[in-house]
Parts: C-alpha cells; sequence; structure tokens
C-alpha cells in the first residue's frame, strides 16, 4: 500500500526570504577587479558565493559563503550591488564598505516598496 505524504509548505512571507543572485556580467566592459573578484581571472574568487537574506522587511544583509582565507583584492575593492524586480527593472543600488577577510557581511535598509518587489542581486566587484 503506498500512503501519499503531504508537507504543509510555508506559506510566502516576503519580509523574510533569501533573495537570488548573480555576478554582473564577466565579458564585454568588466573590470579588472570584477574579474579577479569573481575568479574569472586569477586564482579563485573572493568568495565561492554569497547569501543574501531579506529580515523584517527591510535589511538585506549579504553574507559571503566560503569566503577566501586570502585574497589580493582585500583592501582593496567593494561590492556595487544591484537590486532588481521580477522583470529586470532596477529598483536600487548599493556600495559595500571594503572588502577584508574580517569584514565583507554587507547590510542595508530598504524602504518597503523596494523590499516587496526585490527579486535579486546582482554583484559586481568594483575598486576602493
Amino acid at each position: 500500500m503506498i500512503v501519499p505524504a503531504c508537507s504543509n509548505k510555508a506559506p510566502y512571507d516576503w519580509k523574510n526570504r533569501e533573495i537570488a543572485w548573480t555576478y554582473g556580467p564577466t565579458k564585454g566592459g568588466a573590470t579588472l577587479e570584477h574579474l579577479k573578484g569573481t575568479g574569472t581571472k586569477g586564482p579563485g574568487p573572493i568568495a565561492v558565493g554569497w547569501k543574501c537574506r531579506l529580515s523584517d522587511g527591510s535589511k538585506l544583509e549579504v553574507k559571503p559563503y566560503q569566503l577566501s582565507k586570502e585574497h589580493a583584492l582585500f583592501g582593496k575593492t567593494k561590492m556595487t550591488i544591484g537590486l532588481f524586480d521580477k522583470s529586470g527593472k532596477k529598483l536600487e543600488s548599493f556600495r559595500s564598505e571594503v572588502i577584508t577577510a574580517d569584514n565583507a557581511t554587507s547590510s542595508f535598509e530598504l524602504q518597503e516598496a523596494v523590499a516587496k518587489s526585490l527579486w535579486d542581486v546582482v554583484i559586481w566587484y568594483v575598486k576602493a
């Protein structure tokens, strides 16, 4: 006898959710900082990935996943973080502090309209 399993999926909570992320283009006009930061050029990326989380409908935290212990760009680069809605329209952008091995997590306060519409994050590495 087969008994179907039902799962109770938690209701969607726009105020507290993970946000998808990607890097900006690494071809064409990409800067050397961006290419080195993503690992497209050089020994490896600043971080294997990023965790982007919206909390309380107003705070976006961008936190590294497996941050490098050492990287040539530590202390020399920042991130430009673009926020986009589902249609690809840019909602807002922020610039992080200088990235170091000890300081790579960034937090930003968002307006409710931006937080509700936020679909994904695009990250570019830029010169500090």
